[in-house]
């Protein structure tokens, strides 16, 4: 018979009122079987109704739901608020615009059981409003939220090349006893600044089906214009990440330039659908703010600065 696990489950959460209470609803309504868990709901510095209806969950739920506010905009800034104040040996994470499974709790319970494993992430499945347009390029599905491995239970680093996803996990606390807070440079990219140090240590983790997650899919990324300032955007926090990390750029990786000449080709050439020009298009975007982001770095540490 497994012991019961006490967990401190982050959500962090910015001007998203009209869909906040569902997130909170989804987490109450898992069977939470051997679980003492508490939700540290950090307001980052919200301006619309959050901050009322977080007062109004917080009577309702009780102290199983702790209010939260980091008045610094910025997700690295609303985790470091959050981790700060837990107290659980596991902390999971979930975001504002997801519903968690039934089973969610009762897998972290499962595989902490485990004295080894350090991490667990899952799949972040859509929940779509339409039809997907026809022109979403494959490999991008992160920018909306969709990740999924399938269906088999697979260790990260040796089964399988994913990656750990800030918006469904679960890791031991003394992890960030280890890391230290999110860098305050750091804006979008915490997930792969988290995976690179969890790599380097070698650390032992699970991607598990049944850690489910659903992922409303809002209209307003369901927009060309999003992805590419979601292009650069990540294109600059993985240079900063890398660099964070002691990890060299990736123009020092021949598949990189491969890929990149492959994408010049197929624009110049007006190859492929329309989803896979869209894809050459965002590689290249991506391509370019990583070198601007990292050319500036090396000017910048070689001016002692």
């Amino acid at each position: 018979m497994m012991d019961e696990l006490a967990v401190d489950i982050v959500l962090r959460t910015h001007n998203r009122a009209p869909i906040l209470e569902e997130a909170v609803e989804s987490l109450f309504a898992a069977d939470a079987t051997g679980v003492q868990f508490r939700l540290l709901l950090v307001d980052n510095a919200s301006s619309d109704g959050t901050a009322a209806l977080i007062a109004r969950m917080a009577t309702r739920f009780g102290p199983r739901l702790v209010p939260l506010f980091e008045a610094r905009p910025g997700g690295q800034h609303a985790l470091n608020c959050a981790i700060a104040r837990a107290e659980a040996p596991i902390i999971a994470f979930f975001d504002d615009d997801e519903r968690v499974g039934a089973q969610w709790l009762q897998t972290i319970r499962r595989e902490f059981a485990k004295p080894d494993t350090v991490f667990i992430t899952g799949p972040c499945r859509p929940l779509w409003q339409g039809a997907a347009p026809d022109w979403l390029p494959a490999g991008y599905g992160g920018v909306l939220g969709i990740i999924d491995y399938g269906t088999a239970r697979m260790r990260f680093y040796r089964d399988f090349g994913g990656m750990l996803t800030q918006g469904n996990c679960a890791l031991r606390r003394w992890v960030f006893d280890a890391t230290g807070p999110y860098p305050a440079d750091l804006a979008t990219a915490e997930d792969r600044w988290l995976n690179a140090w969890l790599e380097a240590e070698g650390a032992e983790g699970y991607y598990c089906p049944d850690f489910a997650v659903a992922h409303l899919m809002q209209a307003e990324r369901l927009d060309p214009a999003y992805f590419t300032r979601w292009a650069a955007r990540e294109g600059r926090d993985r240079a900063v990440s890398d660099h964070l990390s002691g990890l060299p750029s990736l123009f020092g990786y021949r598949w990189y330039w491969t890929q990149m000449m492959r994408s010049v080709t197929m624009l110049a050439l007006r190859r492929g659908s329309r989803a896979d020009r869209f894809r050459a298009r965002l590689d290249l975007i991506q391509a370019r703010a990583n070198a601007a982001t990292a050319v500036r770095r090396m000017i910048r540490v070689g001016a002692g600065g």
